[in-house]
């Protein structure tokens, strides 16, 4: 008898399940958290709002 073929049909990759994989394994979080918290500081430090940190004078 043939020898059964491991993972059936083959699949075309998709970059977005692809990405989106990536982005929900737990041994990525700590990376993800780390480049949104890098994003969300520079978006906030580079918009008015960043005002609100500064010492009156």
């Amino acid at each position: 008898m043939a020898p059964k073929r491991l993972g059936g049909s083959r699949r075309s990759y998709n970059p977005i399940t692809g990405a989106y994989s990536a982005f929900v394994e737990s041994e990525n979080a700590p990376i993800i958290r780390s480049v949104t918290a890098f994003g969300v500081a520079v978006a906030f430090l580079a918009s008015g709002w960043a005002e609100a940190i500064l010492c009156p004078q």
